[in-house]
């Protein structure tokens, strides 16, 4: 290192707010006093709760462990594809141009937001072991030294992820979507062998994975090196526009500093012949066109959502039903805003002049027939689907439900759309005990739409299969016109 680098090096390490050794020692000490005293009773509490007939059966089942490799790999494959927009080693845009385009070796650089990013898949993966080896543990099904193995594997298999997060920062768009479709194929096979070889012990795999986790790490991190610049500038540019985004609050402004630009079909015509319904539909299909990853990526957490729908009311497992179908419609939330964007444009044009000739209402009734059409395709035959697959018939409550809950989605965009600025007021600080809390009244206010259709699906799902079909219809009817009026409210509100 030359004297220039070194003084660099000095007065980095010398700035304020630096840690010191004492710092990173009280670190440590303060995280092991909350794990001992906070997180180890919560997860025996957690485990009493979930000890129950209708949870016990699903981590006691002998193919638990094929459904576990599935979610490995497809978790492993979503890592990846996010490390295109969001990677682990990522700096502030001025460390990153300081620092990252500097002479000292990006490892160097890069090492310490690396290993402090991959924690994240690692504590979510042994977290959830330790929540499943705790409900074990209650029913005595599972020793402790098996749960803490299993915890070791669960860390070994977090730390996969994160290197698995790292490939896609490092790879371009084709090979980031070929490792990623390779990943899912790999979990399957593994998924395969385990059904095959049911009895493996735990103790070697828990071994190997672990082990593997740490090898991999470790060989990560002169892949640092390899990074290149101009992604460490967008990506940190993104991320700090999304961060200052959402902490004002606005999170559909944070989405947004990641919504890729339009990159192909730029010579689709979006004008032609044919009527206005015609036409709008088109400028519709175009814009879902010139967008075609967004536009997949939001169709695919539509079908998700939509199996899991399915399947919640099919199996009838209880408490992991209600969450099943609780996170399918979800995932039918946020998977329908890519295809709603016409109806946006026409409720944030409110006010300018009709460039179109035609007025907001005209426009969003022009605008509702295209994603209607394509939502209510899309969660009928993925409805379908999965109720012919489990054994249920075509005409069941489990395809009603998705289908009902399709114009519903259209009106709470709506609605979500018209929603005005956050009042002030609800950034007033809101002192309690625990600490400020205001950022649980503008996470509320934020989440206010996905919250009401959370709640409207669930009553469908409970009328559904605890009433009758019929009564799912008379409530969506009832939803629905809620909605519309809560719509109107806004839009006559912008309007003022």
């Amino acid at each position: 290192m030359n004297a220039e680098l070194r003084a660099a090096s000095g007065v980095w390490a010398q700035r304020r707010g630096a840690r010191t050794t004492g710092d990173l020692l009280y670190a440590v000490y303060l995280t092991l006093l909350t794990v001992l005293v906070l997180l180890v009773p919560a997860l025996r509490a957690g485990g009493a709760v979930l000890a129950r007939p209708d949870v016990l059966p699903l981590l006691q089942h002998p193919h638990a462990p094929v459904g576990l490799a599935m979610a490995l790999g497809i978790a492993a494959a979503v890592l990846v594809l996010l490390g295109g927009t969001r990677g682990p080693a990522l700096l502030s845009p001025f460390l990153t141009e300081t620092l990252a385009s500097s002479a000292i070796p990006r490892r160097r650089v890069l090492r310490r937001p690396y290993l402090r990013a991959i924690v994240l898949p690692a504590l979510c993966c042994v977290l959830a072991a330790a929540l499943a080896g705790a409900t074990l543990l209650q029913v005595g099904s599972l020793g402790m030294p098996l749960a803490l193995l299993a915890g070791l594997a669960a860390l070994g298999f977090g730390l996969l992820l994160g290197v698995c997060w790292l490939a896609g920062q490092l790879l371009t768009g084709p090979a980031r979507v070929l490792l990623a479709l390779v990943l899912v194929a790999l979990g399957a096979g593994v998924a395969l062998g385990i059904r095959a070889v049911p009895s493996l012990p735990l103790l070697p795999a828990s071994v190997v994975a672990l082990g593997l986790g740490a090898l991999s790490t470790v060989a990560s991190l002169p892949l640092l090196d390899r990074l290149r610049g101009r992604v460490l500038r967008q990506q940190a540019l993104r991320w700090q526009s999304a961060t200052m985004s959402a902490e004002t609050g606005d999170l559909a402004g944070a989405a947004v500093a990641y919504r890729p630009p339009p990159a192909v079909g730029r010579r689709l015509p979006a004008v032609g012949r044919g009527g206005l319904l015609l036409a709008y539909a088109r400028r519709d299909a175009v814009a879902w066109l010139r967008s075609p990853a967004r536009s997949l990526g939001g169709l695919g957490l539509a079908v998700i959502g939509t199996a899991l729908l399915v399947a919640a009311i099919l199996l009838e497992l209880g408490l992991p039903s209600w969450l099943l179908a609780g996170m399918g419609c979800l995932l039918l939330w946020w998977g329908s805003g890519t295809v709603v964007d016409g109806l946006r444009h026409a409720i944030h044009t409110l006010g300018s002049p009709p460039l179109f000739g035609q007025g907001l209402g005209a426009q969003l009734l022009l605008h509702l027939p295209a994603p209607a059409l394509l939502i209510l395709t899309v969660t009928g035959g993925s409805a379908l689907a999965v109720s012919l697959l489990l054994g249920a018939g075509a005409f069941s409550a489990a395809v009603l439900v998705p289908m009902l809950l399709a114009p519903l989605l259209l009106l709470g965009r709506v609605w979500d759309a018209a929603k005005p600025p956050m009042p002030l007021s609800l950034t007033m600080p809101m002192p309690t005990p625990q600490g400020d809390a205001s950022v649980l009244a503008m996470l509320i206010w934020q989440a206010d739409a996905p919250l009401l259709h959370l709640g409207i699906g669930l009553v469908l799902v409970l009328l559904a299969t605890a009433v009758a079909p019929l009564a799912a219809v008379v409530g969506a009817l009832l939803a629905l016109t809620l909605l519309a009026v809560l719509a109107l409210g806004r839009l006559r509100a912008l309007r003022r």
